[in-house]
């Protein structure tokens, strides 16, 4: 059992920098063949990544994008999408199953290389662990109580593991990041994989989850803006001016701290197909008209960021769409979906992000005087004419609770698409936005079972762990 789960780590090692297998293998691989040096140690690690674009795929963005208060309603015919916007969402959605089983993929790839790799390699140790905390991070916000697995399973005795509370999971990221953020290298190797700026950054992100709902650890404030000014502070990254040079490169735009890339030649950002439109397609994730609206004029996250009005050359007038991942270039031709190509970096971590962090936390702890010069920096960089002061205002005389509201807004203007959406609902204890825009649209009524989504069917049969509440 361990040395077929070790090829299969290996394996994922191929696959994530785009090789393929010549032959068939015939026999596995002994760990004790295969760790020989750095090197092999660093392949192993490189392995776990090869989950994390099935995180910022379909199962992300159907399951949390979706049920947001920021999108329209999906055809019909787009299978479990529409249930998932009426909230009707089942155990049994590949949705809900994948997500569960992806995130668990990657805590058992990292479980095992932390437990082979020695200590010589603290920076490879660390990788993993950033890895599995960033796992953990999405898990127990979908799905709350966990079984907290930190070791490899030796034998199947192991597999059913009652679940931990969620303050359990949390402690456990914390540990993760924390060692991360003291044992990363300064740089990257490569662009895909995390520096120590990385987990200073997804901690920023981790303390404002732990602030807000449903734990509610508002000390926590303090930390997230901390965390977010390193990152700002540290002057390595940069706003470039036009937003959309965030999104339409082949490689990291100056802000990216971390992010999932693709070979141009070979690898393929998912999100497209989710919000392309074209004559022979059917978008999941449509903008919402109220969100279209929302934005102020001559703000580029608008007048680029969503496409109205589109043409395609045989003169077809295209439903609205989020430009933001999608090459129009590909609507123009025509292409089918297996011939489309795109290969725009998803940011996972970016400034932006940070700044807005800094904004919201600050804002919680003093008011919004310091926050101010925190979030209208990001509106800066929206204005599509930088010497207008006009389009796209600077915040200013707002209360505490009129900048909270506009900080919420502004993270919806500025990480659309990012999958932070539906999070910051739960977060902010907000889940009740989704009722006030689709309303009877709904099957279900939104309730304190929105908090969560629900256990795979098949954790329940195979686990023998409770079911998420239902409504």
């Amino acid at each position: 059992m361990k040395r077929k789960y070790f090829f299969m780590l290996l394996i994922s090692a191929g696959l994530f920098y785009g090789c393929s297998l010549e032959e068939e293998p015939r026999t596995f691989i002994s760990p004790n063949v295969f760790f020989t040096n750095e090197a092999s140690y660093d392949a192993a690690v490189v392995g776990i990544y090869s989950d994390i674009g099935n995180i910022w795929g379909g199962n992300q963005l159907m399951m949390t994008e979706m049920f947001s208060d920021i999108y329209d309603t999906p055809d019909e015919s787009n299978e479990q999408a529409l249930p998932t916007y009426q909230n009707n969402t089942q155990p049994f959605f590949y949705n809900v199953r994948d997500l569960w089983s992806t995130g668990y993929a990657i805590v058992k790839n990292a479980n095992f290389v932390i437990s082979k790799t020695p200590d010589d390699y603290p920076g490879l140790i660390a990788e993993a662990r950033f890895l599995r905390a960033y796992a953990y991070f999405h898990l127990v916000q979908f799905y709350g109580k966990l079984p907290l697995r930190k070791t490899p399973v030796e034998d199947y005795a192991e597999v059913q593991l009652s679940r931990s509370s969620e303050q359990e999971i949390y402690d456990f990221i914390l540990e993760d990041l924390l060692y991360a953020e003291s044992s990363l290298p300064d740089y990257a190797p490569l662009e895909g994989r995390v520096s120590k700026l990385a987990a200073t950054a997804l901690l920023a992100k981790v303390y404002l989850t732990l602030a807000g709902n449903p734990l509610n650890k508002t000390e926590y404030f303090a930390a997230a803006r901390d965390r977010a000014l390193t990152v700002i502070n540290s002057g390595r990254y940069t706003l470039p001016e036009t937003y959309a040079d965030v999104f339409h490169t082949t490689n990291y735009s100056p802000e990216v701290i971390w992010g999932k890339v693709y070979d141009p030649q070979k690898g393929n950002n998912s999100i497209t197909y989710f919000v392309m439109t074209s004559a022979g397609y059917k978008p999941i994730l449509l903008p919402a008209p109220w969100f279209i609206n929302s934005f102020s004029a001559g703000d580029q996250r608008k007048k680029w960021g969503i496409n109205e009005g589109y043409t395609d050359p045989g003169g077809n007038v295209l439903k609205t769409f989020f430009q933001k991942f999608v090459n129009n270039a590909n609507i123009d031709a025509d292409l089918s979906v297996s011939a489309m190509i795109t290969s725009y970096p998803i940011p996972i971590l970016r400034l932006a992000e940070m700044y807005l962090i800094a904004a919201e936390a600050e804002n919680e702890i003093n008011g919004p005087a310091q926050a101010y010069s925190y979030i209208n920096k990001i509106r800066w960089r929206a204005r599509t004419d930088k010497n207008d002061p006009a389009s796209v205002p600077d915040l200013k005389e707002l209360t505490k609770e009129q900048f909270r509201e506009a900080v919420y807004l502004e993270r919806k203007h500025e990480l659309h698409l990012e999958g932070s959406t539906w999070m910051d609902l739960k977060r902010t204890n907000n889940l009740q936005r989704i009722q006030d825009v689709r309303g009877n649209g709904l099957t279900h009524p939104i309730g304190i079972y929105n908090q969560t989504w629900p256990i795979p069917d098949t954790e329940i049969t195979n686990n023998n762990i409770e079911q998420n509440p239902l409504p």
